[in-house]
Parts: structure tokens; sequence; C-alpha cells
């Protein structure tokens, strides 16, 4: 029931995700209240025994904080979600509700991975040289020099295990690349990522997340929420003014059509589905709110495949593997 297009998108991308084979029918859960749920199969002309489904009565609101959530509405799916895995009946869960709600629950429901302090919010997003990976994005405002070292270590790992790359490039968000730039909390970072067993290549800046300089951007989760919002503000924005320069230009609507379907897929969030919570014991992906069934289903298809990959058994060893142990937060 989560998101703005619930719950049909979530549904359709369902359906979706095993159509093109992210996953069996019988290993995707659907969760929900139960009436809905299969009242949204029938319309779809799908038997209702196809999924799994597990009855989650208990709807959220947009006025329901996190608390309230916990403790009025108990059976509400994304509580019931991270139940599954507490209880090891589920791998991965995926959800486009309350990102407050999702890092709330998850926190408190389920443990930190061993050496990991703090979770952070990794999303992936088109870069000029293929994805890049920034966290935190939002779980962690004010995070310790140690938190970011976890990121670090957390995102490389990810962006090795979900595509393919050998050592990954990390890079730390900074007001300059210049050693020696910015608050004492990214001085110290900068220090420990420099020591961990990462190709960290440095300090980034804004101008740089774009242009084929790292892989993985770490960062507090305000900046990193900031970055990611200005970045979607300003894809949505450059879309609309091509799209008028295009026409201004009389452009054939053919011709129009196909340079308008190139620049959205680069742009466009659903093409890697959502964002994972990463340091937790159990895979936690969060959708955007607008999202329609593509995102759903390469939500669906990246939580499998982080599942597949052992991400959190890599996240683990390269903790272990550390050179330099900081004082524990």
């Amino acid at each position: 029931m989560g998101g703005d297009h619930a719950p049909d998108a979530v549904l359709d991308g369902a359906l979706q995700a095993v159509a093109q084979g992210f996953v069996p029918a019988a290993n995707l859960h659907l969760l929900g209240p139960l009436t809905v749920v299969q009242e949204g199969l029938r319309k779809r002309g799908v038997p209702v025994d196809r999924f799994p489904l597990v009855d989650a009565p208990d709807v959220l609101t947009f006025e329901d904080s996190p608390v309230d959530a916990m403790r009025k509405k108990p059976r509400n799916s994304i509580a019931m979600g991270i139940q599954m895995l507490q209880t090891k009946r589920a791998h991965a869960f995926v959800s486009a509700g309350s990102t407050g709600g999702v890092v709330a629950t998850a926190t408190l429901g389920l443990k930190c991975l061993e050496g990991i302090r703090r979770p952070g919010i990794a999303v992936t997003i088109a870069g000029g040289g293929g994805p890049i990976v920034i966290l935190d994005v939002g779980a962690n405002p004010q995070p310790k020099p140690q938190h970011l070292l976890h990121y670090g270590l957390m995102g490389s790992a990810y962006h090795h295990d979900t595509f393919g790359t050998e050592k990954p490039r990390v890079g730390l968000m900074n007001i300059g690349s210049e050693d020696g730039k910015g608050n004492p909390l990214v001085k110290e970072a900068s220090q420990m990522l420099k020591d961990a067993p990462l190709n960290f290549i440095g300090n980034v800046e804004g101008t740089d997340v774009f242009n084929d300089v790292c892989d993985v951007v770490v960062c507090d989760g305000f900046t990193g929420n900031v970055l990611l919002k200005t970045s979607e503000g300003v894809a949505e924005y450059l879309m609309r003014c091509v799209h008028g320069y295009l026409e201004e230009a009389r452009v054939a609507p053919e011709l129009r059509k196909t340079v308008m379907g190139k620049l959205h897929a680069r742009a466009d969030y659903s093409e890697y589905g959502g964002a994972l919570l990463l340091g937790i014991e159990g895979i936690v992906t969060i959708c955007h709110g607008r999202s329609g069934p593509r995102a759903i289903a390469n939500a669906v298809r990246f939580a499998s495949k982080a599942v597949g990959a052992d991400v959190n058994d890599h996240i683990i060893a390269a903790v272990r593997g550390l050179t330099t142990r900081p004082n524990p937060a």
C-alpha cells in the first residue's frame, strides 16, 4: 500500500518483475490488506494463489509518524515486512512507503551488521561513466567520522557486487578537492578512508558527481539528501527546457520523441528502482514515493541481485579487513 500510486503500481510492478525473470512468483510475497491484494490480482486476471500473500490490514497514512505506526498500527506492511526479515522468512524487503517509517522500523527491528555502527541509505543514479552510488542520503544527517568510513566500505562492496566494478573509486563529498579542506568531520573521515582497504580517490565536489570522477560518493545524510533532491530537480527542469526548445525549433515529432526518450532513460530514477538501507541484517530497499510499475520491478530486481551477490557478507568482510580500527562511536 506504499507510494503515491499504490496498490496498482505495486501489483503491476510485481507482475513485471516476475514476467522479466527478476524473481519467481513463489518467492515474491505481497504484503497488504488481503482483500485489497486479492481483488487487485483478480482485476488483472491473475490467480490469487500465484503469489504468497501476507495479510497486513493496517494501512498507514501521511499523517502517521513512524512512532504512531509502530504503536497504533502494528500490522502495517512495513512492520510485517521487517518481521519477515527478522524471522528469516524473507531475504529482502521492498517498500515505496514512508522513508522515515522504513528506516525507523528496520533500524529498531534488525541488528546492524558486524562492525557497522550506523546504517546508511545508498541510492544509485546514472553518471557520465556509469552508475554512481551515493550514501548516505538521509538516514544519518549527523554522522561521526567512523560512520563515513563505513559508508565508503559499504558503498564499495555494493558497487562491486551489483555492477561488477573491480575496484570502485570512492570519493568523499567536500567543498573542495584539496587535502585539508572541509570541516573537522570530513577531515578526520578523509584520513580514515585513506588508511582503509579502499580505492579512495580523495575529496570530490558537487561538480564531479556526474563527470565520471568516482563510482561511490560518501557524505553525511543531510548533504546527500540535498544532493539527491537537487539532482532530481535539475534533471526535471532540463527535461522541460529541452522539450520546449525542440518544439520551438520545430523538430519533427518522431525525432523529438526519440531524443526525449533517451534523455528520460538517463535521468529516470526508476532505472535502479530504489535506495538500499545498507548496514543492517537483511536487504531493505526504499522506493521513491512516485514509483510506477517499472521502478517497483527494478527495485525487486536489484534487491534480489544484492541477496544473490552476498553483499552483506562482503560488507562484514570489508569491515574486518580494516587495518586501523577507530574508537567505537
